[in-house]
């Protein structure tokens, strides 16, 4: 800084170093000496590569010297502060009025966003924000961040930071020619590094968000595993269709002995009554019911029986809609070995595939288990209520016939 021993502007430095001194906040480790002897430096050297007059110099290294001296007081508003503080001072030096409003004019500009009038408010301006300019931005930036964390006792991340710095350093510009001339290069260069910061803590961000929705949906997965009975669900799928399958081979088996009990009374009667009904012809309705309800009984026995053929074959197209069942061997029994084995790990990489098959396997199970006992049921109402029927038609027919006549005395 050039030399100026008891010029108005020394003065004014060692007014602002007691003042802070005595009286800053200790969390003020940004807005400080250290930053208004800085922005006193830049306003020096703006004013020389300006090539302002001494008088003109003399108002911007004052307007640099009170500019944040409202600190003491305030944050909010410390603009008005600083040009009170700076009025009282300059006016107990017997400053020009004039000129003092001059001064804080300058001091209002600064006030963010900034808004320069004249040459001398441009060149405070472009001063207070130097340090954007500078290789030591980096460093003042995480001075600046430490007194907000401070002050405020609210903690900022490192990308919520980087962005703030971003948001600042894209909005401001310097405003005098000497400035976009010295400054604005390196004020290029932190900004694409604040870009690249931030990208990376972005990208960095977004994959520990991942990570840590990844973990997040693995407990959950893994908290239904355990919350869903397994052990219960295998032994359903275990048991059911075992019960299926053992009530199927029951039904079989009714159906099996209707069919021969219904086939040797059929054959009984074919093989003893039928030759003999041209001589007991009040036989023949009995025995036509009884015939009746044994070919009745059987058919239907038959049917409970009968099984069902399907065309035993399906596509892949089926398989990765999840439309066929590769649990019942009626899907698949005419298809090639290698779509079969594909088509099973296709389900098995699918738990809900695999677990609709099995419920769809005992649903059909129950279906046809409903379908032979309907059968059966209809088989035997028809084999017990004709044998009811035949049994009285038999009675009556033989009630009906007249006794014998007796062979008359020799």
């Amino acid at each position: 800084m050039r030399s100026m021993n008891n010029d108005i502007p020394t003065q004014a430095g060692v007014y602002i170093s007691t003042l802070f001194q005595q009286k800053l906040p200790a969390w003020a480790v940004y807005h400080n000496l250290l930053h208004t002897q800085q922005t006193v430096e830049a306003a020096e050297e703006l004013a020389d590569g300006c090539k302002l007059a001494k008088s003109d110099t003399e108002i911007v290294l004052l307007s640099a010297w009170f500019h944040d001296a409202g600190y003491v007081d305030a944050v909010d508003g410390h603009e008005e502060k600083s040009m009170e503080i700076a009025t009282k001072f300059l006016g107990e030096k017997n400053y020009p009025i004039e000129r003092i409003e001059i001064v804080t004019n300058c001091i209002r500009a600064t006030k963010i966003p900034q808004s320069p009038k004249t040459l001398l408010e441009e060149i405070v301006c472009d001063a207070d924000v130097s340090h954007l300019g500078k290789k030591r931005f980096f460093g003042r930036s995480d001075l600046l961040r430490m007194e907000m964390e401070l002050r405020t006792g609210s903690m900022f991340t490192d990308l919520e930071w980087i962005q703030r710095n971003v948001d600042f350093a894209s909005a401001s510009r310097f405003f005098t020619p000497y400035a976009r001339r010295e400054w604005e290069g390196r004020r290029q260069k932190n900004l694409v590094a604040l870009q690249e910061m931030s990208r990376s803590l972005q990208a960095q961000a977004e994959e520990t968000t991942m990570t840590i929705r990844e973990k997040r949906n693995k407990a959950a997965a893994k908290q239904e595993r355990e919350q869903r009975p397994e052990r219960g669900i295998e032994t359903m799928f275990r048991v059911v269709p075992k019960n299926h399958l053992d009530l199927t081979a029951l039904a079989d088996h009714k159906a099996s002995i209707l069919i021969g009990t219904t086939g040797t009374i059929m054959a009984i009667v074919f093989s003893v009554l039928v030759s003999k009904l041209d001589t007991h012809s009040h036989l023949v309705l009995p025995t036509i019911i009884l015939l009746a309800v044994c070919l009745v009984t059987m058919i239907f026995s038959i049917l409970a029986t009968r099984p069902l053929v399907t065309t035993g074959t399906f596509t892949r197209e089926d398989i990765n809609q999840r439309k066929v069942n590769l649990l019942f061997f009626g899907n698949f029994h005419r298809s090639s070995l290698e779509d079969f084995d594909w088509g099973m790990r296709e389900m098995m990489n699918d738990r809900d595939y695999l677990y609709g098959s099995m419920i769809k396997d005992l649903y059909f199970l129950g279906k046809v288990l409903g379908v032979k006992y309907r059968y059966l049921r209809i088989a035997y109402t028809v084999f017990m209520w004709g044998l009811i029927v035949s049994v009285i038609a038999y009675t009556l027919a033989m009630i009906s016939v007249p006794a014998p006549m007796p062979f008359p005395p020799q």
